[in-house]
């Protein structure tokens, strides 16, 4: 089965993602400026969401570069009397099996497993943590430990080769070391939901490389947007009391300057993600119930979970005003954001969005979407429009169960 949510969300002024410069993110679509929130940003925001975790619990990856530091603290509880000298010469060839990655984000990866490289990695000295950003399921680092105990305990010759780093003793005890090593990467093949979900994709042959089942896009606004500024000011509750003059009594105690500015957007953003169930299952040995469960949770996270950027100055919080869920049997990703390549004008951007969007999927629809698509829609407020084909509901759980039912059966229409 495969699952597609659009969405159509209304966010008031704020700065949800930033770009190096603090700018909120923008991009050129349709030959004007849109705001912008990265697939990086939204996929995190979906891990971190309540929903999600409701769903999945402590079944969720952790996302570090302190791989080499975990397996030495789980070393430590499981053999009390290893000295310090190993551990550092253990937690240093960890690090030296992940290459610090260049600038860049990976396809198939949650904001580019790959990531940068860290002022304390392992090239400046510090074996505590690795060269790049990875996903671990939580025992990965406890597995490892055992792994590596076992090897001491049973083929010590082979440990110190694998620790010594030297090419001649490490070549003598080639076939031990490969077949550790290869224990290692089985044990990376036990995944977490995130892991299916969103890909993990590294530089060591001691970890399975993962591609991911759902794709997120870049959220970008139906219309064109002016980035505003704004800088800190903050008034002396004291100052009436204590001034000694009227003139030393008026306006602010501090006025902020370019350091202290802040850019702020609002816009209506088109969303777009898609899940295809059937890697997912693969991915973690699912049935169709894990399947539908999976789905169900990603769509409420995806509506739910908001970026973090800058809430605490603009407290920019929205909900879609508009969700369609489309399942088909048939994998067939199409992204309607061609609907908004002419930018969005009038006085409710939502309605006229929502009647772009309308559009656009009416006219794509007879072309394109295969003959099983279901479609699931919530529409409220001036989103509220009727689209081809698709089962109006009134709430979001309405929504979320009649899609989890379709996944459960595996069938769509």
């Amino acid at each position: 089965m495969f699952v597609q949510i659009h969405m159509l969300q209304s966010m008031p002024p704020g700065n949800l993602n930033r770009d190096d410069t603090g700018q909120p993110k923008k991009c050129i679509f349709g030959s004007v400026t849109r705001a912008r929130i990265s697939s990086q940003c939204l996929k995190r925001n979906i891990r971190h969401s309540t929903q999600f975790k409701e769903a999945f619990g402590d079944a969720l990856a952790d996302r570090t570069t302190y791989l080499p530091r975990m397996v030495a603290d789980e070393l430590r509880k499981i053999k009390p009397d290893i000295s310090e000298d190993d551990l550092n010469r253990i937690k240093a060839v960890l690090a030296s099996k992940f290459k610090a990655e260049s600038h860049g984000d990976s396809e198939n990866t949650e904001e580019g497993s790959q990531g940068h490289p860290q002022s304390d990695s392992p090239s400046s000295g510090n074996v505590d943590q690795t060269g790049q950003l990875v996903f671990f399921p939580p025992p990965f680092a406890k597995e490892v430990a055992k792994l590596i105990v076992n090897l001491m305990s049973n083929k010590d010759d082979a440990y110190k080769a694998w620790v010594n780093g030297k090419k001649k003793e490490r070549d003598k005890f080639k076939d031990d070391i490969t077949e550790f090593e290869h224990e290692v990467f089985k044990k990376s093949g036990s995944l977490t939901v995130d892991i299916g979900m969103f890909g993990r994709m590294t530089t060591s042959d001691l970890v399975v490389n993962v591609e991911a089942s759902c794709q997120v896009a870049h959220a970008i606004s139906t219309h064109e947007v002016f980035i505003e500024s704004d800088y800190f000011t903050a008034m002396d509750d004291k100052k009436a009391e204590f001034a000694s003059t009227q003139t030393e009594r008026a306006g602010a105690a501090f006025l902020g300057s370019g350091e202290t500015e802040t850019f702020f957007d609002s816009a209506v953003y088109y969303k777009y993600l898609n899940l295809d169930v059937d890697a997912l299952k693969k991915h973690l040995s699912w049935q169709n119930d894990e399947g539908a469960g999976a789905a169900a949770a990603l769509v409420r996270a995806a509506v739910s979970g908001n970026p973090t950027g800058k809430q605490n100055s603009f407290a920019a919080h929205g909900v879609p005003a508009l969700i369609l869920v489309e399942v088909s049997k048939a994998k067939c990703p199409i992204s309607y954001a061609n609907a908004f390549l002419k930018p969005i004008e009038g006085a409710d951007l939502m309605a006229e969005s929502a009647k772009a969007l309308r559009g656009y999927v009416d006219a794509v629809a007879i072309a394109f979407s295969p003959a099983d698509m279901r479609r699931v829609l919530l529409a409220v407020g001036s989103a509220s429009v009727d689209i081809r084909g698709a089962n109006r509901v009134d709430t979001l759980d309405a929504l979320v169960d009649l899609v989890a039912g379709c996944v459960k059966r595996g069938d769509a229409a």
